[in-house]
């Protein structure tokens, strides 16, 4: 039976290599096997508290092309990639990236650990397909040392995808901006633990950084997956809203080993504060007694 059991595991592994080369990753949001995270999902417990940005050009084929003087992109503010999902976006640009830090640790856990929020639009004529900015999404124990996600994009590369083309979901994986807006792309730290002797700790991620993807084809811009592949998507989007729109990032995993809940001054005199990041229902405080 341990060798019947040993074949099939083999075969079911084969069967997956060859699903996933012709391009059959989870499908978009809404369609049945879809990985999308809803923005109002009660499984997300806190969401991104401060972030930096680094702004990417409005076009990288003229990198001299400019809009009211700047030849980088500046729709939204880095504001509005902090705190819940509302459809709100800070544009990178192409090339451009954002840092994003939280209250607490992101934590390897069971199932996905954080979401990343975009602002695609579906097709009309295919419920797969949809208009999609990607990123490459990177992690970091320190702040210095950063870890990328193992990205995948099947789709060609002997077409430019058009600045207004759509892209199949069922192409993409690891790479944020797959879903449609208010549906996140979800991500799962035990994808990094080739990175742990690297300095990586997957129970105490601080920082998560989304960098835009160019989608170019040409050979002196384009951007590689991580099997090597260029990552196709639309191009040249020459506005001041190009490149990737972050939304919000949600945490789902968080490190148990921090304080959930903070009180001061203590012991309390006239008043006490009380302070967590994930959110209070209900306090109950007692005397020494043990009255209420």
């Amino acid at each position: 039976m341990a060798r019947n059991k040993g074949h099939i595991a083999v075969i079911f592994s084969i069967l997956l290599f060859i699903s996933e080369s012709l391009g059959q990753f989870a499908p978009q949001a809404e369609l049945p096997g879809s990985r999308a995270i809803p923005a109002n999902s009660v499984q997300i417990k806190f969401w991104a508290t401060n972030a930096s940005i680094q702004r990417g050009y409005i076009n990288l084929l003229d990198t001299n092309y400019r809009i009211n003087g700047s030849n980088k992109v500046s729709f939204g503010t880095v504001d509005a990639c902090l705190g819940p999902a509302d459809g709100k976006v800070v544009s990178l640009g192409d090339g451009g990236q954002v840092t994003l830090s939280f209250e607490m640790d992101i934590s390897d856990g069971p199932g996905w650990d954080f979401a990343v929020f975009e602002n695609g639009f579906r097709s009309l004529d295919d419920s797969n397909l949809a208009f999609l900015e990607l990123a490459y999404v990177e992690v970091s124990s320190d702040g210095r040392h950063f870890f990328r996600f193992p990205g995948v994009s099947l789709t060609q590369d002997s077409v430019q995808i058009g600045g207004f083309d759509f892209l199949d979901a069922r192409k993409i994986h690891n790479l944020a901006g797959k879903y449609i807006a208010m549906w996140g792309t979800p991500f799962d730290l035990s994808d990094l633990k080739s990175y742990v002797d690297s300095g990586l700790n997957l129970h105490h991620i601080k920082f998560i950084r989304i960098i835009d993807v160019v989608g170019s084809i040409d050979r002196q811009l384009a951007r590689y997956d991580s099997q090597g592949h260029k990552i196709n998507d639309p191009f040249p989007t020459p506005y001041a809203s190009g490149g990737f729109d972050l939304d919000a990032v949600g945490v789902k995993n968080y490190s148990f080993q921090q304080k959930i809940v903070s009180l001061y001054p203590n012991p309390p005199i006239n008043h006490v504060n009380v302070y967590s990041p994930i959110g209070i229902k209900k306090i109950l405080i007692f005397n020494t007694q043990g009255k209420i």
